[in-house]
């Protein structure tokens, strides 16, 4: 190898070695003037509000004033003499917050009351806070990934009009525990929660959720929400497809949301409005369901009980099933739903989430997915955008040539996933 090579295999890697200098230049410099400004005024504002013996409306001035903080960097550095990209302005922002909420958690711990540990966390919780006010201003905290048109939302509605919707005794009590569960999940997360949305936010400052628009029960949409693991705007060229094998647009931070499924933490607020259930048939973005009711006999019928979190599809099939095996699983669920079964669906659901293991999915299953993984995708990228000579190679694998071969083994992948489909849904 080179030295050129060398350098640029180097660069590469670390980053430039300018850039990376600038930067640690700046942020000590930044360090030595936030130290100086607490020394200095630090005092003068602990006799203000050190009289204050409620300690909620103490530390509630604090955060109100990093907040305040926040807006007056963020109006500061957009109007630097240099000109920075606006995430990068935003995480300057940040980073000067987070050091000031170091420093003054020093200063109380050597000279105030030493809730150091206190002092520090309300200080990056507003902070962010701040931060996350400007980001709502300039991208918006939920991104809304390729919506359909009203007329599609509209014709969508208007096919599931005479549909009969399921409403048996384990339907209603079941809404009952759903809610209590999901309010429960919300409040025990939280603090995870705001980790998560810290880094998700610090890898690519712009929104935290993304809104994709599905069917719920009776053939209305709803905005089913995620934590965003995608650059911003990653259906923008594309539009509505599935994300393909090594995914360029998944961010790094993203890929760990996705195996574990911690980016559908969200939904439980989706669980908890009435739009989608702990167990059932997942949600269809209106874009696909619109599709799918031109050229899937029977498909409005899966719309007559609430999208679940976990469904029969999602366990004893895979990512890429299409449209049509999905139904089938749909279908069979809703005849035989019942406390039993949503209690089987969930548990198993939350092993493949944890640990990618499901009942049925033995080695040689497994082996086969990953095999297949690229093919399937094909597959489920033409049975929803109706054009397979379109659907582009999946990166960072095998591109299939010609599409004469891509469709002369869909017969084989088409007998060789649905034996283990026939099985399992005789077990179930």
């Amino acid at each position: 190898m080179t030295t050129r090579t060398k350098r640029q295999t180097a660069s590469s890697t670390f980053g430039h070695p300018g850039r990376f200098g600038f930067g640690l230049s700046l942020y000590l410099t930044l360090t030595i003037v936030v130290f100086t400004f607490v020394g200095r005024y630090m005092p003068h504002f602990a006799r203000r509000v050190g009289h204050i013996r409620d300690g909620w409306l103490r530390f509630g001035i604090y955060f109100a004033v990093y907040v305040c903080a926040m807006l007056g960097g963020a109006w500061l550095v957009r109007h630097l003499p240099f000109r920075l990209r606006r995430e990068n302005a935003l995480r300057v922002c940040f980073i000067a917050g987070m050091t000031l909420s170091i420093a003054v958690a020093v200063y109380q711990n050597r000279f105030g009351t030493g809730l150091s540990a206190t002092y520090f966390t309300v200080g990056i919780l507003g902070a962010f806070v701040g931060v996350l006010l400007v980001t709502r201003a300039v991208f918006g905290l939920i991104e809304v990934n390729a919506p359909p048109s009203p007329e599609m939302v509209a014709a969508v509605e208007r096919a599931h009009q005479e549909l009969r919707l399921e409403s048996d005794l384990w339907d209603r009590a079941k809404r009952g525990i759903e809610l209590t569960i999901a309010v429960t999940v919300i409040a025990l997360s939280l603090p995870i929660s705001v980790i998560l949305a810290m880094i998700i936010w610090l890898q690519d400052p712009g929104p935290l959720f993304v809104a994709k628009i599905a069917v719920t029960r009776g053939g209305k949409s709803f905005r089913q929400l995620k934590l965003r693991s995608m650059i911003k705007d990653a259906e923008q060229i594309t539009g509505a497809v599935p994300a393909s094998p090594g995914d360029a647009r998944i961010t790094p931070f993203g890929q760990v949301l996705r195996r574990t499924h911690i980016d559908e933490l969200p939904q439980m607020l989706n669980i908890a409005l009435g739009d989608m259930s702990l167990v059932g048939p997942r949600p269809d973005r209106t874009v696909f369901a619109y599709r799918n009711i031109a050229t899937l006999p029977g498909y409005p019928r899966r719309h007559v009980v609430r999208p679940g979190l976990s469904g029969l599809a999602q366990v004893y099939g895979d990512y890429y099933s299409t449209s049509r095996e999905k139904l089938r699983y749909d279908l069979l669920y809703i005849k035989r739903r019942s406390f039993g079964l949503d209690c089987k669906l969930f548990v198993a659901a939350t092993l493949l989430g944890l640990f990618g293991v499901a009942p049925g999915m033995n080695w040689g299953r497994r082996r086969f997915i990953e095999r297949t993984k690229d093919l399937r995708w094909r597959r489920a990228h033409e049975a929803l955008r109706g054009d397979s000579s379109n659907a582009p190679a999946p990166p960072s694998y095998p591109v299939i040539q010609h599409e004469t071969a891509f469709a002369g083994r869909r017969d084989a992948v088409d007998e060789a996933s649905a034996r283990p489909q026939r099985s399992e849904r005789d077990s179930a």
